[in-house]
């Protein structure tokens, strides 16, 4: 069964402010990567068909499949990269309380 991320959106109001910003950080065919502090311990289950749901101030507005999850560097310096599928899913707005980093959904 999938499992699901959701994390806030820092920085953009809308999903297109999301995508403008995607077109100027990367090249075009780059993976779309989310970098976080910590890796999470289900990765296995989110590989599973799982999706990043984003909250824009205080709804969540889009998803996007999870393809990858990968641990780069060792000890304090670990961080965990998550490659994302390019595609945008719109959802139903929902509501969500405010967070810090990610949560499982």
């Amino acid at each position: 069964m999938a499992l699901h991320m959701i994390k806030l959106v820092v920085g953009a109001e809308t999903i297109e402010d999301l995508l403008d910003w995607r077109r100027t950080q990367y090249a075009p065919g780059a993976p779309w990567v989310l970098r976080t502090r910590m890796t999470p311990k289900r990765q296995a289950e989110m590989l599973d068909g799982g999706s990043i749901y984003r909250v824009f101030k205080g709804v969540i507005l889009c998803r996007q499949r999870l393809l990858a999850i990968d641990t780069v560097g060792e000890g304090p310096n670990a961080r965990c990269e998550i490659i994302l599928d390019e595609d945008v899913v719109r959802v139903a707005p929902t509501p969500r309380r405010a967070f810090q980093g990610w949560r499982y959904l």
